[in-house]
């Protein structure tokens, strides 16, 4: 039994009018009220098994998403990201001509991994708030809630790239000049890292992924409005390709 969002008295599932108080309960008031009876009634997976099933039953994830919307696997997501581009700043630096102690590259791993972490945090919620506009714009009445949601788990993607990306620096050996040191400026020692492959191959590499992730995302819009997946995936592509646009030209 759900609540009253006004008087906070029972009603009923079929109810869309308080018989307590007579507030008329908007559509998406409906949802958000009803989540708890959704939750009793099916249970839902974790987090984990969300993000797994994100490989093999999208559509079933994005369902339940649509009805109660956490975002405890977004954060998940944007922890692996964060971990694997800090891997990846450690065999960039392990390329350098440097001697340096266990100590020093577990400060690197921390700082490195704070820093995407933050990177990434700021990525999210820049991406949820376009898709909010667009998604506004183009069906209507939307939680910012129920978009993070979506995109969080949607992001999935990104982890791809960025293990693709390790797996790429572990396989291709940087050409890091040999001149390099610890006593070169820092923000030189980046400037050359990124200038070599496959460090310089990063906006390649992620932004034909974050196409995946408006993919991803088109089946949290199908279940959201109820429409079909080829209409969700027209509107989010091309919602993506604005936002990829957009990068190209930032970047």
């Amino acid at each position: 039994m759900s609540k009253c969002p006004r008087c906070g008295n029972p009603i009923s599932p079929d109810e869309v009018i308080c018989p307590f108080c007579g507030y008329e309960i908007e559509a998406e008031e409906v949802k958000e009220v009803f989540e708890e009876v959704y939750e009793e009634r099916r249970p839902l997976k974790p987090s984990l098994t969300k993000i797994k099933l994100l490989f093999t039953s999208p559509r079933e994830v994005f369902k339940d998403l649509a009805y109660y919307p956490e975002n405890k696997g977004s954060l998940l997501i944007l922890l692996m990201c964060a971990t694997l581009s800090a891997l990846t700043m450690l065999v960039a630096f392990s390329r350098l001509n440097v001697e340096a102690n266990y100590l020093f590259y577990f400060g690197l791993f921390i700082g490195g991994f704070t820093a995407n972490f933050i990177l990434y945090l700021m990525l999210w919620l820049f991406l949820s708030f376009c898709y909010w506009i667009f998604a506004r714009m183009i069906y209507g009445k939307i939680s910012f809630r129920r978009v993070s949601s979506f995109l969080g788990y949607a992001l999935i993607t990104l982890v791809l790239a960025n293990l693709l990306i390790l797996v790429m620096a572990l396989i291709i050996v940087p050409q890091i000049p040999s001149e390099v040191s610890m006593e070169t400026d820092i923000s030189t020692i980046f400037q050359i890292i990124f200038s070599v492959p496959p460090f310089n191959m990063y906006s390649y590499i992620f932004l034909p992924f974050l196409a995946g992730t408006g993919i991803l995302f088109s089946y949290g819009i199908a279940e959201e409005f109820k429409t079909s997946l080829i209409k969700a995936l027209i509107f989010s592509l091309f919602a993506t390709f604005l936002i990829i646009l957009f990068f190209y030209v930032m970047l």
